[in-house]
């Protein structure tokens, strides 16, 4: 019998006649809850450096351990009942809340850098930099861009 699963993120489906159905509901369910908005504490190597709390997660760094063995650049979800591992799709964005900042799925995870607002040159338009300035501060509100620190 055939794994029915969704094509893109791999999300359990049900098929008619299954046995248990509120497992793949219920497996469907937390996964799109660490997708929505998604939030990891940091990026970690070792499980065993950390105490889970249901609901929580983190990028998988390279080279990690123990029950995080070949999950490098994954998301890594607890449950409480174990780890739930989410491959990224290119250009998938998290928040990193250890160090404030995103990070984009580029083949391998990349934190956003701030665009810093324009500074120098022989001929200074005060007024051009001021438009700069203000579509700079609007995209970061948007949480589109990091800002400057």
């Amino acid at each position: 019998m055939a794994i029915l699963e969704t094509a893109r993120l791999g999300f359990p489906l049900l098929s008619a006649g299954q046995a248990h159905k509120e497992l793949f509901h219920n497996e469907a369910l937390a996964r799109i809850d660490f997708l929505i908005h998604p939030i990891v504490q940091a990026v970690e190597t070792d499980p065993a450096a950390i105490v889970p709390v249901p609901g929580q997660s983190w990028l998988v760094g390279s080279g990690a351990t123990s029950d995080w063995l070949d999950h490098d650049d994954q998301v890594a979800g607890w449950t409480g009942n174990g780890w739930m591992f989410i491959a990224p799709l290119p250009l998938m964005r998290v928040y990193v809340e250890t160090i404030d900042n995103f990070a984009i799925y580029r083949g391998s995870w990349q934190m956003v850098e701030a665009v810093a607002s324009p500074a120098a040159g022989a001929v200074v338009d005060i007024e051009a930099r001021m438009v700069i300035d203000s579509i700079l501060a609007a995209l970061e509100a948007q949480g589109i861009l990091m800002s400057d620190p």
